[in-house]
């Protein structure tokens, strides 16, 4: 009876591994480093789950086929435990660097590591290091056992380190769900090593891969991995929606901002520094927005606020909340920069009849033009 609810708790998630595997296939961007590490986090889970249950329907059996055939699923399953941490560990860091140079070390030593504990695995249906199995063809742990299970513990408690060192360069809610996930797995990890017989390691690791579809991934598809807000697709889609009701009499507004000074930033103080003043000035813009009102990053150091505001009076106020947030930003942080910006502002109404693209670069000269009042920079170079 134990036997088949463990199996029946298996092929439920890997039933549900499929289903996050195809449920992103169109939403993720696959050239994306994140994704595909996930969709490989996803695979080797469900391969694993596969085995596992196999093990269990073999585990004893008397004929000769299928102790031939538990030797080869045991195999498969002890080649593949490794994999998931390992992965885990990699996507955990490509959400912190997520360029795949970043990972290139670490892919070396965990690649060098399972391919050193998958010559103990080969190797065990004679020498029995890793496991074996006793004359009535019932497995058992070899004594290498604990080399497999540490192998299987390091990437992922290297992956907590990485979190808690760079939680800065995380969103604050992918933080916490990545710390969370972490600890989890690596609990279900210890529970199952010490508990002989226990196997929910899996079944936990198919919960956070859950967990992550639902609140990283989809997010990717619509959030701007550095700040946190909508990006680029999200606001078209959304300025294509706001046009089209503003054919029964819903007109809204458009403010479009660029950081003053930007190049500076980044000139003087480096990249990371400017990452940070994109992140500052997207907590100042979602501080000062309403709640029903959409932020975006455009490109750059561009953002893009949609409204339901209809009124210039009321619009002219929330420029106003804006700049005021900003100065108390610059003068009570210990920032090494300042923010503030140039905007344009419009208001659409259908009978302009311009198109998503023809408003934008409507609302974009006017941000040029303020811009240009501020004598931020010459209209043309001095050469021209």
């Amino acid at each position: 009876m134990e036997v088949f609810l463990h199996i029946d708790l298996n092929l439920y998630m890997s039933a549900v591994c499929v289903v996050i595997f195809f449920s992103g296939r169109n939403l993720m961007e696959r050239q994306l480093i994140q994704n595909r590490l996930f969709r490989k986090l996803i695979l080797s889970i469900l391969f694993l789950l596969i085995l596992e249950s196999c093990t269990w329907l073999l585990d004893g059996a008397g004929t000769r086929p299928l102790i031939v055939l538990n030797y080869f699923v045991t195999i498969l399953l002890y080649l593949l435990t490794p994999v998931p941490a390992a992965v885990w560990a990699l996507y955990v860091k490509s959400q912190i660097f997520p360029e795949p140079r970043a990972l290139r070390t670490e892919s070396i030593f965990f690649g060098s590591v399972i391919a050193i504990s998958a010559v103990f695995t080969l190797l065990s249906p004679v020498t029995k290091v890793m496991f074996y199995f006793d004359s009535a063809n019932v497995y058992h742990r070899g004594v290498a056992y604990p080399a497999l299970a540490a192998i299987s513990l390091f990437p992922v408690l290297y992956a907590a380190f990485l979190i808690l060192l760079h939680r800065k360069k995380l969103i604050k809610r992918n933080f916490f769900l990545l710390i969370f996930l972490s600890c989890l797995i690596l609990g279900s990890a210890l529970a199952q090593i010490l508990f002989y017989g226990l196997a929910i390691i899996w079944s936990t690791i198919v919960i956070a891969a859950l967990l992550v579809h639902t609140n990283i991934q989809n997010d990717q598809a619509y959030k701007d991995h550095l700040t946190g807000i909508f990006n680029r697709r999200q606001l078209d889609m959304r300025l294509f929606e706001r046009i089209q009701a503003s054919a029964a009499g819903h007109p809204f507004s458009c403010i479009m901002l660029d950081i003053n000074r930007f190049k500076s930033i980044n000139d003087t103080l480096g990249h990371i520094v400017g990452d940070d003043a994109l992140v500052s000035a997207a907590a100042i813009l979602q501080s000062s927005i309403r709640k029903d009102d959409f932020l975006s990053r455009y490109g750059g150091d561009e953002f893009v606020i949609l409204s339901e505001i209809a009124e210039e009076a009321v619009l002219k106020k929330l420029i106003d909340r804006i700049n005021d947030n900003a100065e108390a930003f610059n003068r009570s942080s210990c920032k090494p920069y300042n923010i503030d910006f140039s905007m344009g502002y419009a208001i659409y109404r259908h009978e302009t009849g311009m198109c998503p693209t023809a408003f934008l670069n409507h609302v974009d000269m006017l941000m040029y033009r303020d811009k240009q009042s501020m004598s931020e920079e010459p209209l043309v170079s001095e050469e021209g």
